[in-house]
């Protein structure tokens, strides 16, 4: 299993485990978009800061676990936080500050930069908040009810949802078989990239009898046929109305400061400024 912190914090009991998963995907989906829209360091910034409360006081993720589920976000923002800094074209009126040989660094490419990787950041918290307050079994179910899609497609990502967890355990016997073997990771870059090829070979293999078991299993009990009863029943309600304002009261508030301090700024598609 992975560490704990993330997909097995949903057991505890929380503020947001409450809410229906499938409203609240829908909510954290419209915030991640919004998101996308502003411009503004200030506003990316505050929806930021609601994200880290989300995951503090409404999924109660201590503050390790927010550390580990944002470390491929910060990965992910900080490749488009040197490439808008480096690449920005500084004869477009934009600001040197730095020359790396024949790359020029902009205040402009730096400000940008940020802007992108307050944007990764905000993807992450927000989906963090989702995934450690969702139970996997109530989101196939909220799918299937609250969204309407098919049954087959709810529960196929119950399958997935679940099978990510165990998908760093299945490496750690990988690895553990091939040091059975003598067969060791070298040294250096060049010996942890052959180690990956050799596991991801493996892994690979592992994921597709996983997935053709899953499949089998999920045809032999009609899955193929949505017209069927359900044993448990998820409503949305009054609780779900509720969160949905308050994420929504808390984002427009981000805005109105920003609009009131003159720094709300919309994004136009541009990649430099």
């Amino acid at each position: 299993m992975i560490r704990p912190g993330l997909f097995d914090s949903y057991e505890r009991h929380s503020l947001l485990r409450s809410v229906n998963p499938a409203i609240k995907l829908v909510c954290h989906l419209a915030a991640m978009i919004y998101a996308t829209i502003v411009w503004d360091i200030f506003s990316l910034a505050g929806l930021l800061l609601l994200g880290l409360v989300l995951c503090r006081a409404g999924a109660r993720m201590s503050l390790r676990e927010i550390a580990r589920a944002l470390i491929p976000f910060v990965l992910f923002g900080l490749g488009f936080f040197w490439m808008n800094a480096v690449f920005a074209d500084a004869a477009a009126g934009y600001t040197p500050v730095a020359r790396l040989g024949p790359l020029v660094v902009t205040s402009e490419g730096l400000a940008n930069g940020v802007r992108f990787w307050l944007r990764a950041l905000c993807f992450g918290v927000y989906s963090g908040a989702f995934v450690a307050s969702s139970d996997p079994t109530e989101l196939a179910l909220s799918l299937s009810r609250q969204l309407k899609l098919p049954a087959r497609i709810g529960y196929s990502s119950l399958v997935a949802y679940r099978y990510l967890p165990e998908l760093q355990g299945e490496l750690r016997r990988i690895r553990t078989a091939h040091r059975l073997r003598g067969v060791g990771e070298g040294d250096g870059i060049k010996g942890k990239i052959v180690a990956a090829y050799r596991y991801t070979i493996p892994l690979l293999t592992a994921a597709i009898r996983r997935a053709g078991r899953a499949s089998d299993a999920m045809e032999a009990r009609g899955f193929s046929d949505d017209e069927r009863t359900w044993y448990r029943e998820l409503r949305a309600g009054k609780r779900e109305v509720l969160y949905a304002l308050l994420l929504a009261a808390g984002c427009l508030a981000v805005t109105l400061l920003s609009l009131q301090l003159g720094h709300l700024a919309f994004w136009g598609g541009q990649l430099w400024g």
